[in-house]
């Protein structure tokens, strides 16, 4: 209730204030928790581009708990001013029925990140045919995952390591369609190089630093006591990496030299690794959805004032990596993680474009700072 007056005393001072309508409110059910960083930085990409577009924006923590989570959605769709627009990430398949929800309040939702799997899209409808969903603005997990993987197996490849090499996985988790995603693009390279590479396990983390250390532990115990060498570790994000970063060297191997090691996220932490070398890559990109999001939201807004009526659909936008080429050009110009200096205006479309017109691009990103 607090907040619905807050909002409608907000629209009031605007209208004011400029004699105008008041501005697009959006409210981010966010599914992380304050603190973890990846979420952190989806939130910071999201206020910094909200500002720009003069967007009111709302951000409310889930704290991985994927019950909260469609509670809290639940319970924004239930004020008595709802926002214009709802921002969801289907964590752990958990957004289905805060879309049911938005739907009968007629608030039109935005899926982040992680979209509906096709088996929710049945029961829901697609983008256009359910009138409140605009669609999704998602990265290229499967391109990622495969890319990290690729890495792997170069990096085996040029220690001369004794094939078969040895690999280690450790997925977030076995739900979250971003992931699946991501663990089907790093089986795609194990499969086609099957007679090189043997997957000793594919564990799973839950996205936690010391969940990936125990399982490192345990893993390097078992192939200590089967005399088995480890090439390469795969880790789904870059918590995950660090864990098992600190696993390695608590059993005296060097990460980079004695195992090969990669990361997602561009975490700030992550990123020093990559540039002493004990890292691959960091690949990522993703958190600037936040910010994407916003500019989708600011186009869309636009054209349905002029009259257009029309889904966002599916925005697909590519992941990149971090390695030692260009991390210190992402340091020197991001590295402050000030993400407010970056012109976020400069990547809405014209009202002709088209959504495959967007640059969501790291270049186009270190092109657009304020310096």
């Amino acid at each position: 209730m607090k907040s619905s007056i807050r909002r409608f005393l907000f629209a009031c001072a605007l209208f004011l204030i400029s004699g105008t309508t008041q501005a697009m409110s959006v409210t981010f059910v966010n599914p992380g928790k304050e603190g973890e960083r990846f979420w952190d930085m989806v939130t910071e990409t999201m206020r910094a581009a909200a500002d720009d577009f003069e967007i009111d924006l709302e951000v409310v923590y889930a704290q991985r708990n994927r019950i909260r989570m469609a509670e809290l959605g639940i319970e924004v769709t239930e004020r008595e001013v709802p926002p214009d627009y709802l921002i969801l990430v289907n964590e752990e398949q958990a957004a289905e029925k805060i879309l049911v929800a938005a739907s009968q309040k007629n608030i039109r939702t935005l899926m982040l990140l992680n979209d509906f799997l096709p088996k929710q899209h049945e029961r829901i409808g697609e983008p256009g045919d359910n009138p409140n969903l605009l669609g999704a603005i998602i990265p290229d997990n499967f391109g990622a995952g495969q890319r990290m993987m690729t890495a792997l197996l170069n990096c085996a490849q040029d220690q001369s390591s004794p094939q078969p090499y040895h690999f280690l996985a450790i997925g977030g988790d076995q739900t979250t369609p971003a992931s699946i995603e991501r663990n089907e693009g790093a089986l795609s390279v194990l499969k086609a190089h099957s007679d090189t590479i043997t997957l000793d396990r594919f564990l799973y983390a839950n996205w936690n630093q010391q969940e990936a250390e125990s399982l490192t532990d345990s893993y390097l115990s078992w192939a200590q006591r089967n005399n088995i060498k480890l090439s390469a570790i795969w880790s789904a994000n870059d918590p995950i990496a660090l864990g098992a970063r600190k696993a390695l060297k608590k059993g005296g191997l060097q990460p980079g030299k004695d195992v090969c090691m990669v990361g997602l996220n561009w975490s700030a932490e992550a990123l020093k690794l990559v540039k002493r070398e004990e890292l691959l890559l960091s690949d990522g990109g993703h958190f600037l959805a936040g910010a994407w999001s916003m500019v989708l939201l600011h186009d869309y807004h636009n054209r349905i004032r002029n009259g257009f009526t029309g889904p966002v659909g599916h925005v697909h936008f590519q992941m990149q990596s971090i390695t030692s080429d260009n991390v210190d050009r992402y340091l020197t110009y991001l590295g402050d993680e000030n993400w407010g200096k970056i012109d976020f205006t400069r990547f809405a479309l014209g009202d002709r474009s088209s959504h495959s017109d967007y640059d969501f691009s790291l270049k186009h990103v270190l092109n657009n700072i304020s310096h």
